[in-house]
């Protein structure tokens, strides 16, 4: 099933820097078709209903040259990581996870799955802020924060409603636990709603949260996912108007603490519904090769594009999608 093949301004990437040594999208989803036995907690969006399967995915992949994946565990399977599991058993030198931490479970419980998950495979753990009853930085939290990093599994932050809410607690775990790496999903969704595709507007944009996303750089365990670009842009692909976001970022984090992601499937869609943002996963890889941003010169690009991702999770020179 192919998606997100609109009429943009994306044609052939400019040719006068090479093309990154390593492509890893170090954000995107999987799910089922629903069927047993891998039903959905909530559906996906209809249009995607059928779209992002492994094999679909896998096939996407392989026509834009991608060499390895971090899987997101999905909403629509919330807790039940079995879909994700057997896509990375099956695909074990190209796909690791990033589970979904519970945090309704008791302490010792959900310390124990995410131990468990680990063990199947998983290199990272999400927090989204709206499933913890008590917030991110309540004893589960603390918990489990503390257990990724013995792990030594990052902490993605999803924090889809914005990121001011989520700094108290971002800062609470930090300190609890210094050697836990931390990882802020789609540049903080300093950009709201984050459904993607919105007309130019940039009273949209917090810039409030923006300096606040820059000064968590002053914490070397905390990194930055430069992703879902259809979230976080005023403008049409190839999103120039987000140059500016990625060279205040290089200049505070430095390209070894960026990775560049995709948010595949909602990028076949350019957001939650069909917009004009909407881009073919092949295009979606393409986009940063379009920017003209200071600070990022070929070797920035490579970290960005795949090295930042290899080294924090886990990733060996992974052969291309065969």
């Amino acid at each position: 099933m192919v998606l997100g093949l609109a009429s943009l301004p994306l044609r052939s990437p400019p040719a006068a820097m090479s093309a990154p040594r390593l492509v890893i999208d170090s954000h995107l989803h999987i799910w089922s078709d629903g069927s047993p036995p891998y039903p959905w907690a909530a559906a996906p969006p209809p249009q995607l209903s059928s779209a992002a399967t492994a094999g679909e995915y896998l096939s996407a992949a392989r026509a834009a040259g991608v060499s390895a994946a971090l899987l997101v565990q999905p909403a629509n399977h919330k807790y039940d990581h079995s879909y994700l599991t057997a896509a990375i058993r099956d695909a074990p030198s190209f796909f690791r996870g990033m589970c979904l931490a519970n945090p309704t479970l008791p302490v010792a419980e959900a310390v124990d799955q995410l131990t468990r998950l680990h063990a199947e495979g998983y290199v990272g753990v999400r927090f989204n802020p709206s499933l913890f009853p008590d917030g991110m930085d309540s004893e589960v939290g603390r918990a489990l924060y503390l257990a990724a990093g013995r792990l030594r599994m990052p902490v993605g932050v999803m924090a889809f409603a914005g990121l001011p809410p989520q700094l108290p607690p971002i800062r609470a775990l930090l300190a609890h636990s210094p050697s836990t790496k931390l990882v802020i999903d789609h540049m903080g969704f300093f950009r709201q709603p984050a459904t993607g595709g919105l007309a130019a507007d940039s009273a949209v944009n917090d810039e409030a949260a923006w300096a606040e996303l820059l000064r968590l750089a002053e914490f070397p365990q905390v990194y930055v996912k430069v992703s879902a670009l259809f979230r976080t842009s005023a403008e049409p692909p190839p999103h120039l108007d987000l140059q500016a976001r990625v060279e205040a970022l290089l200049a505070a984090f430095g390209a070894q603490r960026l990775m560049w992601g995709s948010d595949f499937p909602f990028v076949l869609l350019g957001g939650q519904t069909p917009t004009s943002f909407a881009l073919s996963y092949q295009q979606a890889v393409e986009v940063p090769s379009f920017w003209s941003v200071k600070g990022l010169d070929a070797a920035a690009m490579d970290f960005l594009m795949g090295g930042t991702a290899a080294s924090l999770f886990g990733f060996t020179e992974p052969d291309r999608v065969l």
